[in-house]
Protein backbone atom coordinates (compact mmCIF):
# COMPACT_ATOMS: atom_id res chain seq x y z
CA UNK A 1 0.00 0.00 0.00
CA UNK A 2 0.92 3.57 -0.78
CA UNK A 3 2.22 5.75 1.86
CA UNK A 4 -1.12 7.88 1.07
CA UNK A 5 -3.27 5.52 1.01
CA UNK A 6 -2.26 4.41 4.62
CA UNK A 7 -2.70 7.99 5.89
CA UNK A 8 -6.20 7.73 4.37
CA UNK A 9 -7.12 4.42 6.27
CA UNK A 10 -5.65 5.62 9.58
CA UNK A 11 -7.29 8.75 9.03
CA UNK A 12 -10.53 6.98 8.63
CA UNK A 13 -9.91 4.13 11.50
CA UNK A 14 -9.42 7.43 13.59
CA UNK A 15 -12.69 9.24 12.26
CA UNK A 16 -14.29 6.16 12.93
CA UNK A 17 -13.09 5.61 16.39
CA UNK A 18 -13.77 9.20 17.32
CA UNK A 19 -17.63 8.93 16.18
CA UNK A 20 -17.88 5.76 18.77
CA UNK A 21 -16.61 7.43 21.60
CA UNK A 22 -19.16 10.82 20.56
CA UNK A 23 -21.86 8.01 19.97
CA UNK A 24 -20.95 6.39 23.52
CA UNK A 25 -21.06 9.78 25.16
CA UNK A 26 -24.35 10.93 23.81
CA UNK A 27 -25.89 7.98 24.37
CA UNK A 28 -24.86 8.39 27.90
CA UNK A 29 -26.12 11.73 28.31
CA UNK A 30 -29.55 10.94 27.10
CA UNK A 31 -29.82 7.68 29.63
CA UNK A 32 -28.66 10.10 32.29
CA UNK A 33 -31.65 12.49 31.29
CA UNK A 34 -34.01 9.73 31.33
CA UNK A 35 -33.11 9.23 34.54
CA UNK A 36 -32.94 12.66 35.36
CA UNK A 37 -36.78 12.54 33.88
CA UNK A 38 -38.07 9.80 35.86
CA UNK A 39 -36.14 10.57 38.90
CA UNK A 40 -38.18 14.61 39.08
CA UNK A 41 -41.88 12.42 37.46
CA UNK A 42 -41.30 10.36 40.60
CA UNK A 43 -41.01 12.55 42.89
CA UNK A 44 -44.00 14.59 41.87
CA UNK A 45 -45.46 11.49 42.18
CA UNK A 46 -44.58 10.33 45.64
CA UNK A 47 -45.42 14.10 46.80
CA UNK A 48 -48.93 13.94 45.21
CA UNK A 49 -49.54 10.22 46.81
CA UNK A 50 -48.45 11.23 49.98
CA UNK A 51 -50.73 14.86 50.04
CA UNK A 52 -53.98 12.26 48.90
CA UNK A 53 -52.91 10.06 51.66
CA UNK A 54 -52.53 12.26 54.37
CA UNK A 55 -55.66 14.11 53.21
CA UNK A 56 -57.89 11.46 53.00
CA UNK A 57 -56.21 10.10 56.74
CA UNK A 58 -58.00 13.22 58.24
CA UNK A 59 -61.39 12.58 56.83
CA UNK A 60 -60.63 9.24 58.59
CA UNK A 61 -59.83 11.13 61.48
CA UNK A 62 -62.93 12.93 61.35
CA UNK A 63 -64.79 9.68 61.24
CA UNK A 64 -63.04 8.35 64.16
CA UNK A 65 -64.26 11.76 65.60
CA UNK A 66 -67.41 10.79 65.16
CA UNK A 67 -67.70 13.98 62.58
CA UNK A 68 -68.94 11.98 59.95
CA UNK A 69 -71.33 9.00 59.97
CA UNK A 70 -70.38 6.07 58.32
CA UNK A 71 -72.66 6.86 55.42
CA UNK A 72 -71.12 9.89 55.32
CA UNK A 73 -67.50 8.28 55.25
CA UNK A 74 -68.38 5.92 52.65
CA UNK A 75 -69.52 9.13 49.81
CA UNK A 76 -65.98 10.53 51.28
CA UNK A 77 -64.19 6.71 50.61
CA UNK A 78 -66.15 6.69 46.92
CA UNK A 79 -64.62 10.36 45.91
CA UNK A 80 -61.47 9.38 47.06
CA UNK A 81 -61.01 6.06 45.16
CA UNK A 82 -60.75 7.29 41.72
CA UNK A 83 -58.02 9.95 42.85
CA UNK A 84 -55.72 6.84 44.01
CA UNK A 85 -56.76 5.25 40.99
CA UNK A 86 -55.02 8.11 38.87
CA UNK A 87 -51.52 7.73 40.73
CA UNK A 88 -51.86 4.24 39.94
CA UNK A 89 -52.71 5.49 36.46
CA UNK A 90 -49.76 7.73 36.41
CA UNK A 91 -46.96 5.59 37.57
CA UNK A 92 -47.90 3.04 34.93
CA UNK A 93 -47.65 5.58 32.37
CA UNK A 94 -43.78 6.48 34.07
CA UNK A 95 -40.82 4.79 31.44
CA UNK A 96 -37.98 4.20 33.38
CA UNK A 97 -34.65 3.57 32.75
CA UNK A 98 -33.93 -0.09 33.81
CA UNK A 99 -32.52 0.82 36.67
CA UNK A 100 -35.48 2.06 38.49
CA UNK A 101 -37.88 -0.57 36.98
CA UNK A 102 -38.53 -2.29 41.00
CA UNK A 103 -39.09 1.51 41.61
CA UNK A 104 -42.04 1.72 39.35
CA UNK A 105 -43.06 -1.55 39.81
CA UNK A 106 -43.17 -1.42 43.70
CA UNK A 107 -45.19 2.03 43.85
CA UNK A 108 -48.07 0.47 41.41
CA UNK A 109 -48.20 -2.17 44.60
CA UNK A 110 -48.44 0.23 47.15
CA UNK A 111 -51.15 2.21 45.07
CA UNK A 112 -52.73 -0.93 44.76
CA UNK A 113 -52.88 -2.02 48.21
CA UNK A 114 -53.90 0.98 49.45
CA UNK A 115 -56.75 1.29 47.10
CA UNK A 116 -57.72 -2.45 48.22
CA UNK A 117 -57.56 -1.27 51.74
CA UNK A 118 -60.06 1.31 51.53
CA UNK A 119 -62.14 -0.34 49.60
CA UNK A 120 -62.49 -2.99 52.58
CA UNK A 121 -62.51 -0.26 54.43
CA UNK A 122 -65.45 0.93 52.52
CA UNK A 123 -66.85 -2.53 53.25
CA UNK A 124 -66.49 -2.37 56.84
CA UNK A 125 -68.30 1.03 56.73
CA UNK A 126 -71.16 -0.50 55.32
CA UNK A 127 -71.40 -3.51 56.85
CA UNK A 128 -69.91 -3.96 60.19
CA UNK A 129 -68.15 -6.64 59.46
CA UNK A 130 -64.52 -7.06 61.23
CA UNK A 131 -63.25 -9.34 58.71
CA UNK A 132 -63.31 -5.77 56.46
CA UNK A 133 -61.20 -4.05 58.58
CA UNK A 134 -58.80 -6.96 59.74
CA UNK A 135 -58.77 -7.13 55.92
CA UNK A 136 -57.91 -2.93 55.67
CA UNK A 137 -55.40 -2.70 57.51
CA UNK A 138 -53.38 -5.45 56.65
CA UNK A 139 -53.38 -4.19 53.28
CA UNK A 140 -52.54 -0.90 54.55
CA UNK A 141 -49.25 -2.32 56.39
CA UNK A 142 -48.85 -4.20 52.96
CA UNK A 143 -48.75 -0.51 50.98
CA UNK A 144 -46.37 0.57 53.40
CA UNK A 145 -44.06 -1.99 53.16
CA UNK A 146 -44.12 -2.09 49.42
CA UNK A 147 -43.81 1.97 49.82
CA UNK A 148 -40.55 0.96 51.76
CA UNK A 149 -39.46 -1.26 49.13
CA UNK A 150 -39.38 1.40 46.07
CA UNK A 151 -37.61 3.99 48.43
CA UNK A 152 -35.12 1.36 48.56
CA UNK A 153 -35.02 0.46 44.99
CA UNK A 154 -35.02 4.10 44.57
CA UNK A 155 -32.11 5.24 46.52
CA UNK A 156 -29.90 1.62 45.20
CA UNK A 157 -30.44 2.81 42.29
CA UNK A 158 -30.09 6.86 42.61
Amino acid sequence: MKRTQKQRVLIFLGLGVIGLIISFIVSLQLENAKAQTFAESYSRLVSDSRTLTQTYQGEIGKWKAKQYNNGNMISITDQYLPKFQSLVDRAKALQPPGKYIKTRDFSIQSFLSEIESYRHFRNFLATGDRAEDSKSTQLLSDALRYETYAFDAFNSAH
